[in-house]
């Protein structure tokens, strides 16, 4: 079992985090956060979150917003089931290195997983109202502030986690340093991310639209992928003993 959490989980993740996404991009509506009239999914100016929504940002004749509730179950569910493979595959990942540092690295990879999960399970157009049994509204809560709180953390702790994973790795003599080498870039590419996301241009401006919406696929992409090429290395090592 543990063979094939570690050889073979990343990869599963890897294809169901693309098709997911690729499926709620084509059955999302349309609408951005500067236009509202703009049909289907603009990959440079709408985020992965918005895939998310129950509603799109697109109106329509009568001025409301139309349903996206199929891209919505897709690319939740999607998140959802990714965030979980990415939470077993990492609580088993330091039985393979044997080495406390890679504990401390699951430790925050685990982490960021538990906020890729939240991210998907988390709409972010929609409120919450708490209320007792005479129907009063006692409390509200708002999905937006939860999802961008997941959805910010999942790079905040997979950065410790791929610091510490590229010295685990680089240093390790049970695999090749070239996969330390390129979880150092991933760690760099992270680095970059959370700068443009503390630092860069507001989301409500044009460019800062795109270089925000653009950069957060990237990096999404860049952490499934680097995961399921490190899976690929372990796997070799294990084929062959």
């Amino acid at each position: 079992m543990k063979k094939f959490i570690l050889s073979y989980l990343p990869f599963y993740a890897l294809i169901i985090f693309f098709i997911s996404n690729m499926l709620a991009m084509i059955f999302y509506p349309g609408g951005t956060i500067q236009d509202s009239e703009s049909v289907g999914y603009d990959f440079f100016r709408n985020f992965l979150s918005q895939l998310g929504r129950t509603k799109a940002y697109l109106i329509d004749d009568y001025g409301n917003q139309l349903s996206n509730l199929i891209s919505f179950r897709i690319w939740s569910s999607g998140m959802a089931v990714t965030g979980i493979l990415f939470l077993i595959y990492y609580f088993h990942l330091p039985s393979f290195f044997k080495k406390k540092t890679a504990i401390l690295g699951s430790f925050f990879a685990i982490i960021s997983s538990v906020c890729f999960i939240g991210t998907g399970i988390t709409p972010l157009d929609v409120i919450v109202h708490l209320s007792d049994r005479q129907g009063n509204i006692l409390n509200t809560i708002s999905m937006f502030e939860m999802h961008v709180f997941f959805a910010n953390n999942i790079f905040y702790f997979a950065f410790p986690s791929a610091l510490i994973y590229s010295y685990t790795i680089y240093n390790s003599k049970k695999i090749n340093k070239v996969y330390g080498t390129g979880y150092y870039l991933f760690s760099f590419s992270l680095l970059i991310y959370i700068f443009i996301l503390k630092f860069g241009p507001s989301p409500i401006d044009g460019v800062g639209e795109i270089i925000q919406a653009t950069s957060q696929k990237i990096i999404a992409i860049l952490w499934v992928v680097s995961t399921a090429i490190l899976s690929f290395g372990i796997k070799k090592v294990m084929d062959a003993k």
